[in-house]
Formats: structure tokens, sequence, C-alpha cells
């Protein structure tokens, strides 16, 4: 559907249109704390008829790209680009984490904003051989196979 059919949540009219608004302010919080932002030249749907705004998914994407600046947090493509330099699959670098490869996959892929700690978990993870090895990377990369009997 295009952007022009978009019903206004505000006035029910179907005016949404596509533009670039020179300066977009918000605060979003994360993780306990609030980050304020500022966002240049940012593309937003504006209604026509009453001039509400929407934001749409690009929208939402660089809000939380701004967000993971300002937190001082890794991006996915920074996240993805570490992961494959040390010869990873997500699956593997999950298991070294202790978390599920849904959770490093959204992080990956900008659905979900990691935590400070577990950002600070990745950094080490990245930059430290020793870290790797405390955390079981060197001695196998595959999580183990645990077989469970039945009672």
């Amino acid at each position: 559907m295009s952007s022009a059919l978009r019903r206004c949540m505000n006035c029910r009219e179907r005016q949404m249109r596509r533009t670039t608004i020179d300066r977009y302010e918000t605060t979003v919080d994360h993780d306990g704390r609030s980050y304020s932002l500022t966002l240049k030249d940012f593309e937003v749907l504006q209604c026509a008829n009453c001039g509400a705004i929407a934001l749409d998914d690009s929208a939402d994407d660089r809000i939380s790209a701004a967000l993971r600046e300002a937190a001082g947090l890794l991006q996915p493509a920074e996240i993805v680009e570490n992961r494959k330099r040390l010869g990873l699959t997500q699956k593997q670098l999950a298991y070294h984490l202790r978390i599920a490869e849904s959770t490093l996959s959204r992080w990956e892929t900008g659905g979900q904003i990691q935590q400070r700690a577990m950002d600070a978990l990745l950094r080490v993870f990245f930059e430290s051989p020793h870290a790797r090895s405390i955390l079981g990377a060197s001695e196998r990369s595959e999580p183990l196979q645990v077989a469970v009997a039945d009672d």
C-alpha cells in the first residue's frame, strides 16, 4: 500500500504523505536510562489534512540507530562483522554468550537493541581471546549435544 493511502490516526483521513522534516527530537528510554535524540533531515509520514506525524519502519530504524550511537552500543552490522571475523555462526556465538540464537538474530537484524551489559560482553568476547577461552569458544565451536534419558 502506498503511503498516500494510509489513514491518519488523528483525523482518520487518507492523507498521509512522505515528507522530510528538518529536525526531529525525541527521548527514548532504554535499559533504565533516557536518551535525548535529535535527528536531522528525518523522513516521516505527515497528514496533509491535519499535520499529524507518523513514523514508519525506516523512521524507527533511524531512531534505533541513533539510540545505539547515543548509548555507545554496537550497531547490528558491527555485531555481524565481528562474528564473521571470528568465523562463527549465529548458533555458535549465541551458545558461547549463553543467549538464544533468536536473540542474537534480532540484534544482528536491528529488530532488538541489546542491553548495555550484553553489549559489553559482546565487545569483550570479540576483542579478547582469553575471554573467548573462558566462555569455551576455543574448546569447541558447536554446542554440546546432551542426551536426555526418558524416565
